[in-house]
Formats: C-alpha cells, structure tokens, sequence
C-alpha cells in the first residue's frame, strides 16, 4: 500500500468517526485502532467493513467514500470476492440516493465478477438491484427483465428470500404502471413467501404497497391498518429504508383525512430520514407533501418555496415523475392564486412529461411486440433445426456399428503406439543415466589424476625440501662427533643452518595445515585480535631471519581490533610477508597498510616494490586446481601452499582476497577481515620497527 494511500484511509476512517462520535465512539475508536494496527491489506479491508456495517446508513457520503478507498484496496489485491461485496454497496448506498445510473454501472460489475467465479446468490442479487434502478429512471422493460431473471437466478439455488424480494418489486413495477391487479397479485405472493421464511422486513415492504393498492381502491381503514403494521415492523427492524416511505404514505393518508398537523409531523419524520441518508431527491418529493399542507394552511410563500426546490431538484437529477408532480403541484398553486396563465404553462409541462412517458410506454410495448415475434420466429426455426437434427441421429445410428469397429481398431492402435512410445522413453532415460554415470566417472578420474598430481608434488617437496636440511644437521652432528669443527667453524655452519631449518618448520606448518584443511579438519575460534601485534610479531621475526636487508614499515593505528581466528591471521600476514620477501630484490621495501573506513570490514594490504606478475601469472595464482610457484629473486624455491592457503583461512574467516600487480612494480596483496567492536588493549607502536 502506497504512503498516499495509507494516509487517504486514515483521513476517511477518521470522518466517519467523527460523524458518530456522539453514539457510536467507542466501537468506532476500536476499529480505528484495529485499522491502524493491520499490517495487510486484507485486515484494513475487514476492519473498514467493520466501519461501513457501524455507519449503516446513517450517513451514506461517508459510506460512499470509505466504499470507494475499500474498492481500491481490493483491486490491488485481485480480490474478487471483496469486489463484489464492496461493488454491491456502493450500488446500494447510491440507490438510497436515487443514483439509479451509478447504481447500475456499480451492479453491472457485480454480475461479471459473481458470474466469473459462479457465485449466482450475488448475481441474482446484481440483477434485482438493477431491476431497481431501471423502475427509478422509468425503465419498465428492463426493470422487469432482470426481476425476472433474479427470480431464475433464485430458483437455482433455492434462495427464498431473493424469489420473496423480486416478486414484491415485480408487484412494485405493476402498480408502478397502474396495472393494480397484476401488481396486488404479486405483492399478496410476495408476502406469502415472506410469512413463510419469517422474513418480517420483507412483510413490512409488503404491507407498504399494499396500502397504496388499498388507496386506489378507495379502502382508507385498511390502508392505515396497512401502514401501522409495517411501521411497526419497520421500527422493530430499525429499518431506515422502507420507514421513512411508510411514513410519507402515513403523511398522505392523514392529508385526506384533512389531520394536517398529524400529516406535517410524518412528512418532517420521513424527511430528517433522508436527508442523514443524503437521498435529495427523496427529500424533494417529501418537500410536495409539504406543500400541499403549507398551501392548504394558507402558507403560501412556504408552499411556492417547496414547490420550487422540488423542481429545480428534478431538473438536475432528471427525475422525470418528481418533475411532473412538481409542475402539477406548482400549476395547482398558481390557480388557486389566480394566476392562470402561469397555471396552464405549467400544466402543459406537465402534461407533456406525462404524454412523453406514455409515449415511451408505448415504444416499449411495440418493442415488446416486436420481441415476441422475434423469439417465436426463432423458436420456428429452432423447431426446423431439432427436426433436421433428428433426422441425421437416425442416419448416424445406421453407421454406428462401423464407427464403433473403427473406434475399437485405432484403441488397439493407440495402445500399441504407447506400448512402443513407452518402451522408448524407458531405452532413452536408461541411456541418459549411462551416459550420465560415464560422465560422473570421467569427472573422478580427472579429479583422482589431480589429487595424484598434487600427492606426487607433495612428496616431491617433502623429499627434497626436507632431505637437504636433515642432510645438513646429520653431517654437522657427524663433524661434531669426530670433534673435526672448531668454535669458529661451528658459529658460522650453525647460522645458515638455523634459517634453513627455521625455513623448512614454516614449510611443514603450511603443509600441516594444508593437509587439515584438505580433511576439512580446521576450525575457526573466533576472537578480538590486535592488529599491530600481529604485524610486529611478524616483523620482529623476518627482521631476524631474512637475508636482503628487506625494511619493514607500516601506518598502522593502534586502535584496530579485528575478529577472527588469530593463527589464521598470523599465518595469512606471515606467508604474505614471505612472499613478498621472496620476489624483492636486496634492499627491498615491505609495506602494510590498514583501511578502516567500512562499518563492519577492515582491508589490510601488502605491498613490496618487488619484480611484480605479468597477468598469466595473476590468472594462475589463486587457482585452487594447481599448486603453482615460481623461483624468488635469490633463487628461493616456494611450495604453493602459502597462498592457497591464505586464500582458504581468509574466506573461512569471511572475508576475501585479491592481489593488484604490474610486472617490474611490486605487487600488492590485499585481504578483508571482520572488525571487532572490542576496544583496543595494546600498547602504542612506532611507525618504523626500532633497528630497520
């Protein structure tokens, strides 16, 4: 959901809790906290539900609003079953208004959804709602239409109440069109189906049109009998739809009874009703009753004010039968005040509508007609159409035993064919897991034609690295033996010897720790690490052991604290340090540098001004295939190990590794590790070791 959109619900949620806040602000400040709550879509769809069942319709602008948001949410989430609850309110809500054209465009959606998914209670209900508002915009034929086909819709899936509801509106549509007894027969039926589920609503609706029958029958007693019983269910109900209907047809009732004042207190009843509902239009043709009482007591600047408003509402929402009554109502007054001229404008006006209305009536008809004769037309021929169709079934029996024959010989043919397809598919998958296997054993032997290779160089090293130090000790202990060196002798034999026994202990560490890692036998024991400390310890010892007068510097802060395992970082800094020794010349330079701006990694650099690597030499370094070395500036022979190993203890500590070289300038090794949010416990350290 969109910020705009949050916001926008926020604003609506909060209008319509303002609009209760007198009755209703508990349950209201409840959703509204539940709304702000949700954390999906789908549960601000629930709670404003919850907000339009709590609103009703008290308020049907704000009902609209919080409708029309709720739209948008279920759009977003391709809810289609929302769609259609919140698609069939607003079509309700616009009903009570008299947005007959809105109602239907809103219905017209709930149909395609309910009938995308199958949903015929909400498409039968689709129907009779649009049946409503085609009687609202004086739309017979169509309104009769669709409150037949709810009626069907109904009968599918044996909903009585829907078959209860559009019998009584098609009874509505019949005294709507003056056809009284059509239209008492079906609200009688109506009210029948309704006594018979205990739909007391739906009794109510029913005695409020029987009373009009009752009217036009000249019955007043039954007529008020009528409208006492359905107020009173209407009330139990707290119904606000047929209730303020009821109340107007009470209001008319006492108006020919000449009980004005008991006629201008339901009139004012069944108006405040709708004007909370926002119905404009509802409220003018109360605003007729008005008049008529306000002309009768002699008001009559309040009459002619009614009369108005009633008229210029007709003309903006093209109310064709409250214009028609405003201009008769108006006619009427401008007689009794003597102007007859005025009078006969207006009654022509009206008299037109009512021509104009018959004249549509009678289009309608003709189109009826027109219809039938269509229909039986089509029946006719779909007659002609079952009579050539039972003619070519009884051709077609003469063939089915050779249809049947052949059917049976290409089953056979077909059950072969899937034999042989099968066998097939079976021959092919078992030739993919040969050739798969081949090339599984083909990968291990190359793999097993490496891991020899390696083992040879391996042994190679340790025969000939190790052979020529031991070889050295055994021939000095023999010379001590015989006492055949003298003190001079044995100081400057012992030195070298030292360095090359220190030499090959750093070579059988690195191949120690090859051989564990290969085993996957190593663990990481993570810690705080000093950085500088590792890299003095590093330095004091090539310091002491390396033989081209190499300087050592760094630009280190002391305050670096890294975590990881601290053999594997001595062991990474040490072979790098060795290795930049092995390919500077005499005099050299060794450099290491630490970047700390990350957050959470710390780049250490290497750096010599060496002999560098051409980019076959970089392709090659890192291989984890191959153990590749080369000879150093003096000659010095290298295993491989150090940096396949520094690689392997950098990745396990997390981090990388990666070298920026150029032939004839030196190299760089670069590596991440961890920080650590430990404080820092060494001590400070000069920038140059002392003695460099």
């Amino acid at each position: 959901m969109t910020k705009v959109l949050k916001i926008s619900l926020f604003i609506y949620l909060a209008w319509a809790g303002h609009t209760l806040w007198a009755n209703s602000w508990p349950v209201l400040d409840s959703l509204n906290n539940a709304f702000h709550n949700a954390t999906t879509d789908s549960g601000r769809i629930a709670v404003l539900f919850n907000v339009l069942e709590s609103l009703n319709y008290d308020n049907v602008d704000t009902s609209l609003l919080i409708s029309e948001k709720l739209e948008e949410l279920a759009q977003r989430q391709s809810d289609t079953v929302s769609l259609i609850k919140i698609a069939s309110q607003i079509a309700r809500l616009n009903l009570v208004q008299g947005g007959y054209r809105e109602a239907l465009k809103s219905d017209q959606q709930v149909y395609t959804y309910a009938a995308a998914i199958n949903d015929t209670k909400n498409a039968a209900e689709a129907l009779n709602r649009m049946g409503e508002a085609y009687l609202g915009l004086g739309l017979f034929n169509d309104a009769y239409i669709n409150y037949q086909a709810a009626i069907e819709k109904s009968e599918e899936i044996h909903d009585s109440l829907m078959i209860a509801i559009a019998t009584y509106n098609l009874g509505r549509l019949f005294k709507a069109t003056d056809q009284w007894t059509e239209a008492l027969r079906y609200i009688r039926r109506s009210m029948a189906l309704s006594e018979q589920i205990d739909d007391k609503l739906g009794e109510a609706y029913s005695l409020h049109d029987l009373s009009e029958i009752y009217l036009e029958q000249g019955d007043t007693s039954k007529m008020l009998e009528s409208l006492q019983t359905a107020l009173s269910v209407a009330e139990e109900a707290d119904d606000n739809i047929i209730k303020p209907q009821i109340l107007t047809k009470t209001a008319e009732f006492y108006c020919i009874k000449n009980e004005l004042l008991r006629a201008l207190d339901h009139y004012n009843m069944a108006f405040n009703i709708y004007k909370n509902q926002s119905n404009i239009t509802a409220m003018a043709s109360v605003n007729l009753g008005r008049a008529k009482i306000a002309m009768r007591s002699g008001q009559n600047q309040k009459a002619r004010n009614y009369y108005e408003g009633a008229l210029e509402v007709a003309k903006t929402y093209t109310d064709v039968k409250l214009l028609m009554n405003a201009y008769d109502g108006l006619a009427t007054f401008y007689e009794r005040q003597g102007d007859f001229r005025q009078s006969l404008d207006l009654f022509r006006k009206s008299q037109f509508i009512e021509d104009s209305m018959r004249l549509t009536n009678r289009n309608e008809a003709f189109a009826n007609t027109q219809m039938e004769y269509q229909m039986a037309k089509k029946d006719r021929a779909i007659q002609a159409l079952n009579q050539q169709e039972q003619e070519r079934q009884l051709q077609l029996k003469n063939e089915e035993f050779l249809r049947n024959v052949l059917v049976i010989i290409l089953a056979f043919v077909g059950l072969l064919l899937i034999t042989l397809y099968t066998n097939n598919v079976k021959r092919r998958h078992a030739n993919q897991i040969l050739v798969k296997h081949q090339k599984e054993i083909e990968d291990k032997s190359h793999q097993l034609e490496k891991l020899l290779s390696m083992k040879d160089k391996f042994f190679s090293i340790v025969s000939h690295d190790l052979r020529s130090p031991i070889n050295a000790l055994t021939g000095l202990l023999d010379m001590l033996d015989k006492d055949n060196l003298t003190h001079e002798e044995l100081v400057n034999v012992t030195k070298p010897l030292k360095k090359r026994l220190s030499s090959t202990s750093k070579m059988l560490d690195n191949l120690l720790d090859w051989a564990m890692m290969e085993m996957d036998e190593i663990k990481i024991h993570e810690q705080a690490i000093s950085l500088i400390e590792v890299v003095q310890e590093n330095f004091a010892f090539f310091h002491e052991s390396n033989q081209k007068n190499i300087q050592f510097l760094h630009n280190l802060p002391d305050d670096i604290m890294l975590s990881g395992d601290k053999n594997m970082l001595d062991l990474i800094i040490r072979n790098l340090i060795s290795n930049a020794i092995k390919f500077s010349v005499e005099g050299g330079e060794i450099r290491i540098d630490a970047d700390n701006a990350d957050e959470k990694m710390v780049t250490i650099s290497i750096q010599d001004n060496g002999v560098g690597m051409n980019k076959d030499q970089l392709d090659r370094l890192f291989d984890s295939k191959i153990l590749y070395t080369t000879r150093g500036t003096a000659n010095e022979r290298g295993t491989g190990l150090g940096l396949k190993l520094c690689k392997e203890f950098v990745e396990k500590m997390g981090g990388k590794i990666w070298v920026e070289s150029k032939e004839g300038m030196g190299s760089t090794f670069k590596f991440t590790v961890k920080r650590s949010d430990l404080p820092d416990e060494g001590g400070e350290m000069d920038d140059i070791l002392p003695g460099i």
